[in-house]
């Protein structure tokens, strides 16, 4: 009777424990999917929004303006919602972030002045090139160095995880400094904490016309194609995004845009 009573003891038991881990595993799961739906709804693939995520800290391209974020890209990014009926919705976050937002949904395109490279393109896909652009060597007026031969074991400021950094890595006995915007660059050249920067023209130029000290050298490291960048597999939206970009092309929108942040349309 005694080891009659434990077997019962012990089944009763047996079932309460896994009584216990299955209302575990159903609330964790109730929890779980609560969150992903909160997520959900925080992320890309709405139907009423498009969701960009951009490093406002490359003007002309993507901007603070006060509280609010600006620039070319911004511009760009809201008419191609406005093709798809949607309003747009911006997320701030570090350039190298950017893709890793994309991978994981968070957001539904990259729009931040990034250059398409067949690294990148091994992750994300790629709209359409809607702007030419070039790696530049920025210095201070007198600086010795004029050239990319003269940045040999000399110390470059870049921002992390751009084009820029990428070269800058690959100069012989080089010292990069790697900073998370390209007023940050800026400021270690302007201070004499670096001996130069790389990155692209179109920042560097704005940055110039208020840095009389500081001048960009002629010779042009690269020639890249800035893209939108969307998450891998998703055609309907990169076919949506190339319809938008070669509509304004055509329609005047984007020389409007060129007109309005460089003074000219020529990209």
């Amino acid at each position: 009777m005694r080891e009659m009573k434990k077997h019962k003891q012990f089944v009763k038991s047996l079932k309460i424990g896994v009584g216990l881990i299955a209302l575990v595993f159903v609330t964790g799961f109730m929890l779980w999917d609560v969150n992903r739906s909160d997520l959900g709804a925080n992320t890309a693939g709405s139907s009423s929004e498009l969701v960009i995520g951009t490093d406002p800290g490359f003007k002309p391209f993507e901007y603070k303006e006060g509280s609010q974020t600006v620039g070319f890209d911004i511009d760009l990014a809201r008419e191609i919602a406005m093709d798809q009926n949607k309003t747009l919705r911006v997320e701030e976050m570090a350039f190298d972030g950017l893709l890793l937002a994309l991978q994981s949904g968070r957001i539904d395109l990259a729009v931040a002045g990034m250059t398409k490279t067949p690294d990148r393109a091994k992750n994300v896909d790629f709209s359409q090139a809607y702007y030419s652009a070039a790696q530049m060597i920025i210095v201070k007026k007198g600086s010795e160095i004029r050239s990319e031969a003269d940045l040999v074991g000399k110390k470059i400021g870049v921002q992390l995880g751009t084009t820029g950094d990428i070269l800058a890595h690959k100069i012989f006995k080089a010292e990069v400094v790697q900073l998370p915007q390209t007023a940050s660059v800026m400021q270690e050249l302007n201070s004499g904490r670096i001996d130069a920067a790389i990155m692209d023209n179109g920042p560097a130029m704005q940055y110039l016309a208020n840095n009389p000290k500081l001048e960009m050298l002629p010779e042009k490291l690269t020639d890249e194609d800035y893209a939108i960048a969307i998450r891998k597999g998703n055609k309907k939206l990169l076919q949506q995004v190339n319809k938008s970009l070669s509509a304004m092309k055509k329609d005047g929108r984007y020389e409007k845009l060129v007109k309005k942040y460089f003074g000219d349309a020529t990209k």
